[in-house]
């Protein structure tokens, strides 16, 4: 094999393809320093491929970014164990959704393939065969952020790859769904239809709009019947352990209505609570708890037992199958919104990470502007006349 260098490119002849072809065939070899100082080289089959490749070292190591090439040669399967099993410190539904994401969807369209292989194209191509493969929009996206967090985490944590192949990517449009809401009457139907252990927490989620892990990670020491309040600082997880809430801004202190302190009171009586050890995603425990809504056993619930639950009190109430335990969230944003809320106060209570959020989900609850100019006028008219039709009526403008 003899090989000749020009401008950083060794141009070597293949001798046994050479042999075989009948003819001279050669390859270009690019030298280069990694990110660790070793000796290594990256071998093209093209002139064009090896300048392109040298071009791109030479930048990276001018801009002081130089990554080993050879590190991504690891394929997204293996890569994407590593990074799942530091995801372990996310929330339990975080973890879950990462882990469910990878295994559905992902690794078995792009696990195969080596980090440094996958191309824009190839993303596009993949978020384009899962909806059209039946995933809903929403769910497509979420799916997306998956992926673009563990190609993100090769680029800039782990330095395997020079750039992450999610950009530009373009998905399925999300249509505008408006929040689903409850009457009174159709609360009161479902708190009458709900086994009686969990009566009074579909009455909290719509009079203090509790999240559902939060109704079961709440202890009877969070309740001030006397200041009528409830503190919000932590939840039950999907393991039964008690968890810090959705967002930094979910931890709250929500203004507890009368008849939700007559419902949990009432509650008490009937279930009076056990106290128990929890232990704590922080790795801590909470010694003595006692939880206001437990299974029969005085256990921490899980979504699964209120799904049953609300399944049950749906049929009674004759409700359809789009009522959730959530939806008794949003009426209570809803009602707070007819009283006349501001979104500033709202977002507090409801404990979600922007007023923007806030904004997205409720905005179409609000008053028009239409609305509101209907309602000025009518309500400076709505005196009673006086007897001269004329009176207090400008005479020119």
């Amino acid at each position: 094999m003899t090989d000749e260098m020009r401008d950083g490119i060794r141009k070597v002849l293949l001798k046994r393809e050479s042999k075989r072809a009948g003819k001279d065939v050669f390859a270009y070899k690019v030298p280069y320093r990694d990110a660790n100082g070793k000796q290594t080289s990256e071998t093209f089959g093209t002139l064009k491929e090896a300048q392109g490749f040298r071009n791109r070292i030479r930048r990276q190591r001018d801009e002081g970014l130089l990554i080993d090439a050879k590190a991504g040669m690891v394929s997204l399967a293996e890569y994407a164990a590593a990074w799942l099993a530091r995801a372990r410190v996310k929330r339990d539904s975080t973890y879950a959704n990462y882990e469910r994401h990878l295994r559905l969807y992902i690794l078995p369209v792009l696990g195969g393939r080596q980090l440094r292989a996958v191309t824009r194209a190839d993303i596009q191509a993949f978020v384009t065969k899962i909806h059209t493969g039946g995933l809903a929009p929403r769910t497509v996206a979420s799916v997306y952020v998956t992926v673009a967090a563990v190609f993100r985490a090769a680029h800039l944590l782990d330095k395997k790859i020079t750039a992450s192949p999610c950009v530009e990517i373009t998905l399925p449009e999300i249509p505008d769904k408006e929040v689903e809401v409850l009457t009174v009457a159709q609360v009161r139907a479902l708190a009458s239809g709900i086994p009686e252990r969990y009566r009074a927490a579909v009455l909290l989620a719509a009079g203090v709009g509790l999240r559902v892990s939060e109704v079961l990670g709440l202890t009877w020491d969070r309740v001030d019947l006397d200041a009528r309040t409830v503190k919000v600082d932590r939840q039950i997880t999907p393991r039964g352990m008690f968890g810090l809430p959705k967002t930094k801004r979910s931890k709250r202190v929500v203004p507890l209505p009368d008849m939700v302190a007559d419902a949990l009171i009432k509650r008490r009586a009937d279930f009076p609570p056990r106290r128990q050890d929890i232990a704590h995603t922080d790795g801590s425990t909470v010694h003595g708890a006692e939880l206001v809504f437990t299974r029969a056993n005085g256990k921490a619930g899980n979504h699964r037992d209120m799904s049953r639950a609300m399944q049950l009190a749906r049929a009674r109430a004759g409700l359809p199958d789009a009522v959730t335990f959530h939806t008794l969230r949003h009426t209570y944003a809803s009602l707070q919104i007819a009283a006349g809320t501001s979104l500033t106060a709202l977002q507090r209570r409801m404990g979600h990470g922007s007023i923007q959020v806030t904004s997205d989900i409720y905005g179409h609850l609000l008053p028009t502007e239409d609305d509101r100019t209907r309602s000025a006028i009518d309500d400076a008219f709505s005196g009673d006349e006086p007897d001269d039709g004329a009176a207090g009526v400008p005479a020119s403008v």
